[in-house]
């Protein structure tokens, strides 16, 4: 049911309630005494006697004009009446009628056709609610049967509800309609809901089969009749649709109507092939008595009417009509297929338009359609009917004819057709024709998937002949028949007609081989049987004198050999100097090996053991067991003349991984402890047992075996490595964990020729799963020393080996353990001089000490300051390093950072609280003194500066033990760089050792370096102390007074110091007693500063350096280079800084400054005097130091 459905029959209980509800209303109000009552009453009515009779179909009734009266008002007045007459009413109607007047109740389960009567009676006699009532109930019952009828009468009597819902009804149900249900609907309201509810009204009404109804159309649309009266409609034509339903009234209306009767379809056929494959005679019959065309043809196939009649199932009346109008067509006619009515016949197996067509001479019987097919072969093949090939045989058809390339006799045997075969042969086809490829019809049976021996039997019997050759090949078709699937059955059926004579058995086949060789050769035993039986000769040879027993044996045929050695076969001869016993090892062919090896047994014939190891390679254990049962030795030696080597038969498995060849030598009892022997320079060493070279090769399988079975453990290769160790190398987990099963731990203790255990080999391989499967089960294994004295731990330290000291120290390794050496070091040692920092990280969260001392007194933290490691530094002391402790020598951490020129090291340490910058060595030497070998240009410096920034009172005068100094250490080590720095630091230049050493007094092969030193002095230094002239040694007393120069600070005598000079650099501008010697050290440099410092004093408080340097727009060089500003007044200002030297003697050299006659201002005049008088100066001062 539609939502719309729903709907309706929802709405129609609604109007049902609501009228049930107003009658009780009523009937209440009434009992209640209201004026308004629109119900009577009958109870109220009894005191009043009926006053009125009714009639009825025969039948009167007694009423109440009250009654009437308050229900219609159909007979006016009803006081001046006695009787009322309820005409064309029934019987029962009219009691329906009367009960609802007096009860006000309509029976609900009424027929719709009662109802439909009530409804026309209350309509008629205006009983309005009655009508109403019955209306609301048919509502409810409007269905596909009802509704037209409902229909009719809500359009007649114009009840407007019941007529939409019928309407409703009727489109929704338009198509399920049928003509006997319009059979009572009037011309003008039929043709009405056609119009409104049908697409193609002419249709509708030849569906309808009303005539009347037409006309009626063909007045309302004359001018469009040629369009309407040939439109198609879902491929059906209106004349069409007439003539189907045999109105041929109508189709005679709609012919006269401008209908056409040649009219054609969408697929091309005219109304006269439709009503042909129809089976309307009658039609037909109409339409060629209107001028139908006979010859019209269908324009997508090319078919005429003869065509479809011959795929038609024709009834009896169609082949008479036919029959009566064949002249009319052409039987010879083909489609765009090529193919002929007669064709079609034969495709459609109509054996009645075959058996009419053939009774015309000129039908063509073995034409062919665009496929190649004819007749015949359409019949034989595709339908397969032979009673229609025997038909068509005996109309005298080509049996030889072509079908699809090829004769019928070979189609036949492709499609394994033995119907049509046994037709084919019945009528005397030859079966040894060949097709264009040469192909024969038995050939084709053969070479099918299923084989049919009845197909063959036949084409036998119809004289196929088998000595034929195949085409393109030498082979017959017996070669051909021993090939294929059947070979046995098809031989029996051959000579089961006796076709094998010797000459068959002697023909050869491309490949040489005569029938019985084929046979063998493909293991057709049973086919071989059979020919020999016929006469085959089983000791045959080629043409090379090979017997056929060598060639199955070469081929690798072990049955075959075996058959031909079961019937009899001569054993003799051979192949390339190898027997049949040879031949059979060398392809592992087991069952001939076991009937030769008889033989062998017989003759009492010795195997070699290369036979065994044959059988070996290819895996042919069987044939290996027959060997060795038959006396081959299993530990029989290969000797490799190449490679100068003896080698077993397990060795050898072992080398090439033949795992079963190898465990079947263990099990059958070889040596497995045999060494394999290499000769080198003469000699013959031990090489690697069995065991050994599995492990070497990763021969898993094989070594378990070996151990297994009780192979030694302790057996070395020519490195001395076990098999423990060769394990560990290869980082086989499985075999290592065996071979510690069944080991002697006292073997784990063994070293190879490099001195290595098998936990020493693990720890560098970083095989550590090895190694803590050896620590199980040894654990004294760890603790083991080297020849060193070192342990594992320290090794890997060495190595720098992250992942082996975090296993070690997993395993509980002393990570404080000493190496057993003359140096007695830890991990922790040995890691600062090797620098990593994770692995000292670890060490110390393992417990190691950090303050451990080794035979020398060093500690970790020693050897990381002297090889410059500064996070090591700094992660130990971070941890507890103490940076004090001496070592033997006195020297702490400092000492050996100093000492290693570990800058940042130094800067570390420096930076510790704890740290005391004045601890001395046992030579009473600060760690400032161990700088003075640093000759690198900034290390020494650095450090210099690092301790004075520390502590700025660092007692650089400080001597050690021999009375040296810093400075005079660093002097005659020839360390330029701190000299200069710690005289800028204000050291005693003259400082004397106690072996009288001296910067003056020592020899060196120059005195570039005194003359730097003196020349580069920047201020007075300190003076020294003693007891004597440091130059003339005389000693100090009351009368011998100490002077000391006033330029370097030595202490002199009177008479070595008498010279005196102003020191124009320490702005000394008296003369100051000065050792002598140094007026000859005091380079030009420090003169030319002099004369600038006096040519300062003299005149450049008179005048500015702008004036000084005055010149004209054009010069380059700018007041601005040597003034920071420049006054815009004139008075005099001082120089900012010194003139530099180069500055100085670009002044007196300037060109400008020359004398000019005529241009000279009063400042230039002014500057050349002055100028002249600091250039006598100067030059008094030169010759000065020049006389001295």
């Amino acid at each position: 049911m539609t939502n719309f459905e729903f709907l309706q029959a929802e709405h129609v209980k609604l109007l049902q309630n609501h009228a049930d509800l107003q009658k009780r209303y009523d009937m209440l109000a009434a009992a209640v005494g209201f004026s308004n009552i629109s119900v009577g009453d009958a109870s109220k009515l009894s005191f009043v006697k009926n006053d009125i009779t009714i009639y009825c179909d025969g039948h009167q009734f007694r009423g109440h004009r009250l009654v009437i009266a308050t229900r219609t008002d159909y007979w006016d007045d009803l006081s001046r009446l006695d009787r009322i007459e309820f005409k064309d009413i029934t019987y029962n109607t009219g009691c329906a009628v009367l009960k609802w007047m007096y009860t006000d109740h309509v029976d609900g389960l009424l027929g719709s056709r009662c109802l439909m009567e009530i409804l026309v009676a209350a309509v008629k006699y205006r009983f309005l609610d009655l009508q109403i009532r019955c209306e609301l109930l048919l509502l409810d019952r409007i269905d596909c049967d009802s509704c037209l009828m409902l229909y009719d009468i809500a359009t007649k009597n114009d009840l407007v509800q019941l007529k939409d819902n019928c309407e409703k009804m009727i489109k929704a149900k338009w198509n399920e309609f049928s003509a006997d249900d319009f059979t009572n609907v009037s011309a003008s309201l039929l043709y009405g809901l056609i119009k409104s509810y049908s697409e193609h009204v002419l249709h509708s009404i030849i569906r309808l089969k009303r005539s009347d109804i037409l006309l009626l159309f063909f007045i309302e649309n004359f001018q469009e009749l040629p369009k309407l009266c040939n439109e198609e409609v879902s491929g059906t034509f209106p004349l069409e649709l007439a003539l189907e339903s045999d109105q041929i009234e109508i189709a005679t209306s709609l012919v006269n109507h401008h209908a056409d009767v040649n009219s054609i379809d969408n697929n091309g056929k005219t109304l006269l092939m439709r009503m042909l494959v129809k089976n309307k005679v009658n039609a037909l019959i109409f339409l060629i008595q209107n001028g139908a065309n006979f010859g019209q043809k269908v324009d997508i196939t090319g078919e005429n009417l003869l065509h479809i009649a011959a795929s038609t199932k024709c009834s009896y009346e169609l082949i008479e009509w036919l029959s009566s109008n064949l002249n009319h067509f052409d039987i010879n006619d083909v489609d765009n297929d090529s193919k002929t009515p007669f064709i079609k016949a034969v495709d459609s197996e109509n054996i009645e338009i075959i058996e009419l067509l053939l009774q015309k001479s000129a039908v063509d019987i073995n034409k062919m359609d665009r496929k190649g097919c004819s007749p015949i072969s359409s019949a034989l093949f595709k339908i397969r009917n032979m009673a229609l090939a025997e038909l068509i045989a005996k109309a005298g058809t080509d049996l030889n004819i072509l079908y699809k390339g090829v004769f019928m006799i070979h189609h036949a045997v492709y499609t394994s057709n033995l119907d049509a075969v046994q037709f084919l042969c019945r009528h005397k086809v030859d079966v040894n024709k060949r097709t264009a490829e040469g192909m024969l019809p038995l050939q084709i049976v053969i070479d099918s998937e299923n084989i049919n021996l009845d197909l063959i039997r036949i084409l036998m019997r119809s004289a196929a002949n088998i000595s034929l050759k195949i085409s393109g090949s030498h082979e017959t078709l017996l070669h051909h028949i021993i090939g294929s699937e059947n070979d046995s059955e098809i031989l029996e059926v051959c000579i089961e007609n006796n076709i094998c004579n010797e000459d068959i058995f002697t023909i050869v086949d491309t490949n040489g081989h005569t029938p019985i060789a084929k046979a063998v050769f493909s293991g057709k035993f049973q086919s071989a049987e059979l020919l020999i039986k016929a006469g085959a000769n089983v000791n045959e040879k080629d043409p090379e004198g090979v017997s056929l027993l060598m060639r199955t044996i070469n081929s690798k045929l072990d049955d075959a050999a075996v058959f031909l050695l079961d019937h009899g076969t001569d054993i003799s001869g051979c192949i390339s100097d190898k027997d049949c016993f040879s031949l059979a090892i060398e392809f592992s062919l087991l069952k001939t090996i076991r009937r030769l090896c008889a033989f062998a047994r017989e003759g009492e014939k010795y195997i070699n053991a290369s036979l065994l190891w044959e059988a070996l390679q290819q895996g042919s254990f069987e044939i290996a067991k027959i060997l060795t049962e038959s006396g081959c030795h299993l530990n029989g030696c290969f000797y490799n003349e190449n490679q100068k080597f003896h080698q077993t038969l397990l060795h050898k498995a072992i080398g090439l991984k033949l795992r079963d060849a190898a465990i079947f030598l263990i099990d059958a009892g070889c040596d497995i402890d045999i060494s394999e022997q290499w000769q080198i320079n003469g000699e013959k060493p031990g090489r690697d047992t069995p065991l050994l070279a599995c492990i070497r090769s990763d021969f898993n399988d094989v070594a378990m075996y070996l151990i297994k079975r009780g192979a030694r453990l302790d057996r070395k290769d020519a490195e001395g490595r076990s098999a423990v160790h060769l394990s560990i190398y290869k980082k086989n987990i499985a075999i290592l964990i065996e071979l510690l099963n069944k080991c002697n731990p006292d073997l784990l203790l063994d070293t190879d020729c490099s001195g290595n255990t098998p936990l020493d080999v693990a720890i560098e391989t970083h095989n550590y799963l090895a190694a803590e499967t050896l620590i199980k089960k040894a654990p004294k294994l760890i603790t083991q020393v080297d020849e060193n004295g070192e342990m594992l731990l320290h090794k890997t330290v060495r190595a720098i080996d992250l992942e082996s000291v975090l296993f070690l120290i997993s395993a509980n390794f002393d990570v404080n353990a000493c190496t057993v050496n003359e140096s007695c070091v830890t991990a922790l040692h040995l890691n600062a001089q090797y620098g990593s920092e994770i692995i000292m990280r670890n060490l110390i969260l393992a417990g190691a000490n950090v303050n451990a001392i080794s035979t020398d007194g060093f500690t970790p933290l020693h050897v990381a300051a002297y090889n410059n490691y500064e996070a090591l530094c700094m992660i130990l002391l971070e941890n507890g390093a103490q940076p004090n402790v001496p070592d033997t020598l006195g020297n702490t951490p400092l000492h050996r950072a100093v000492s290693g020129g570990s800058v940042a090291c130094v800067n570390v340490l420096i930076g510790d609280s704890r740290i005391n910058l004045r601890a001395l060595n046992k030579k009473q030497q600060n760690a400032l003194f161990l700088t003075t070998g640093d000759l690198s240009r900034t290390n020494s410096l650095d450090i210099l500066q690092m301790f004075l920034n520390a502590d700025p009172q660092f007692p650089l005068d400080e001597k050690d033990v021999d009375g040296f100094t810093v400075f005079l250490l660093s002097y005659l080590k020839g360390n330029e760089n701190m000299c200069h720095a710690l005289l800028r630091c204000g050291v005693c230049l003259g400082t004397i050792s106690q072996s009288g050493i001296s910067v003056f007094k020592h020899v060196t092969p120059t005195k570039q370096l005194l003359f730097s030193l003196l020349d580069k002095l920047e201020r007075e230094p300190c003076w020294a102390d003693g007891h004597s002239c440091s130059e003339c040694e005389m000693k100090f007393s009351l009368t011998m007074r100490k002077h000391h120069c006033r330029h370097c600070g030595r202490l002199v005598c009177a008479r070595c110091s008498e010279q005196e000079v102003p020191i124009l650099k320490y702005g000394v501008e008296k003369p100051a007693r000065i050792w002598y010697v140094v007026l000859l050290f005091m380079p030009i440099s420090i003169l030319l500063m002099t004369v600038s410092i006096i040519a300062y004093i003299y005149f450049f408080t008179t005048c500015t350096l702008v004036d000084f340097y005055s010149k004209s727009s054009n010069d380059t060089l700018e007041a601005h280079n040597l003034l920071d500003s420049q006054s815009s007044s004139d008075r005099p200002r001082l120089m900012s800084r010194f003139l530099t030297e180069a500055e100085l003697r670009e002044v007196f050299m300037l060109p400008e400054y020359t004398p000019r006659d005529l241009d000279l201002t009063l400042k230039e005049r002014e500057f050349l005097n002055k100028a002249g008088k600091v250039s006598s100066i100067t030059d008094q001062i030169i010759q000065a130091v020049k006389s001295t």
